[in-house]
């Protein structure tokens, strides 16, 4: 890339913060805020800049996972008002799936080939320590090599305060019976004004930090994420980086930042009308360029998700920054519930979206290993 030349187009300020984040300079909060809040003129140059900051950090291979989604229940005592997915208990939607559904799930997805079970549920008030290590131990009884990856901090929490006992405890129990990372997820915006309003039932973000650095400590792994698109100022989305970017600078747990584009359909909060419309196409580019911006160095990899995209708007973030397209999935629910489409993606067509951007496609494992 031309760096002076894209650079000269710009107005100064915009200039100055992009040509210090090309010279791999730590933005300010005010910066990363003033980026955030750009010109939809000025998008173009912000994503060019993302994509070479991107290219020197991870270069041109655009990876994925092999793996399969289980949601064991439904049932949610937390009733966010961003989720379509969750029922209350006495709901005839309502579902625990039992060991041997899981273990019937996990067969089919090893039969496939995933490296990967992903396991995530609702806060279901009657699920304590003892269901989630027998969800662990139904998929160790089909496969005791294949990564699970499972439990939001949300639901790692749930499980400590419903049991008494110190998140640390939990961590230590499900590790010791095969769990392998977590999901980190539940994060939704780190701003406990915009939690009060859209998961006042949720962890606080103090609580959530809590837990991801206590996985951190304990030697489990985890992600990172983000939703955005709903109440949020670009000021919290940019506090929202700067937690992570701390949090991994400290403790180096996280494996990828997964961005998630909320999607609003048939939640509370597209019923009220306060959230009509998912982000638009700009907005999922810029939010994407800057989170590569912020987070060079410390987390390298930024997902962008095809669940909540598509698959025409996620090849488009692997211009902006991205360079992870996550997994197969093989199922998936909860942005399905939120009218979102797309349910798996094959090993092909991710390949097919990655050669089309000009970039080299490789499988990985949930470490972000190249297979």
């Amino acid at each position: 890339m031309k760096r002076d030349i894209v650079l000269a187009k710009l107005k100064t300020d915009t200039l100055k913060i992009l040509k210090r984040a090309l010279e791999g300079e730590e933005l300010s909060l005010t910066e990363v805020e003033y980026l955030l809040r750009g010109k939809e003129n000025e998008l173009p140059i912000l994503v060019r800049v993302a994509d070479e900051i991107r290219k020197r950090r991870v270069g041109d291979i655009v990876t994925y996972v092999k793996n399969r989604n289980i949601n064991h229940t439904n049932v949610c005592s937390s009733a966010c008002k961003f989720c379509a997915f969750g029922r209350g208990e006495k709901n005839p939607d309502a579902y625990v799936l039992s060991p041997t559904e899981i273990r019937a799930k996990v067969r089919e997805a090893l039969e496939f080939g995933v490296t990967e079970i992903c396991i995530q549920g609702g806060l279901h008030p009657g699920i304590g320590i003892d269901d989630y290590i027998s969800i662990l131990k139904a998929v160790r009884e089909e496969s005791k090599k294949v990564h699970i990856h499972a439990f939001s901090p949300a639901e790692l929490l749930h499980v400590a305060k419903r049991e008494g006992v110190e998140v640390e405890e939990v961590i230590r129990i499900l590790k010791k019976e095969g769990l392998n990372s977590v999901p980190g997820t539940a994060a939704e915006i780190l701003s406990d004004r915009v939690r009060r309003i859209i998961c006042p039932e949720k962890p606080t973000k103090e609580e959530w930090i809590r837990a991801v650095k206590t996985c951190h400590e304990l030697g489990v792994p985890t992600t990172a994420t983000m939703m955005y698109g709903h109440l949020e100022t670009p000021k919290e989305m940019a506090e929202h980086l700067f937690t992570i970017r701390e949090i991994q600078m400290e403790t180096r747990g996280f494996t990828e930042f997964v961005l998630l584009p909320f999607v609003p359909f048939n939640t509370s909060l597209w019923r009220s009308g306060l959230v009509p419309s998912p982000p638009s196409t700009p907005q999922n580019l810029r939010v994407h360029a800057v989170s590569r911006i912020v987070l060079d160095g410390s987390v390298n990899n930024i997902q962008a998700s095809w669940v909540k995209l598509g698959r025409t708007r996620a090849k488009l973030m692997l211009v902006a920054g991205a360079n992870d397209l996550g997994g197969t999935l093989m199922e998936e629910n909860i942005t399905r519930a939120a009218g979102g489409k797309l349910q798996m993606m094959t090993p092909q067509e991710f390949h097919q979206m990655i050669l089309e951007v000009g970039r080299i496609p490789r499988e990985r494992t949930t470490t972000y290993h190249l297979l």
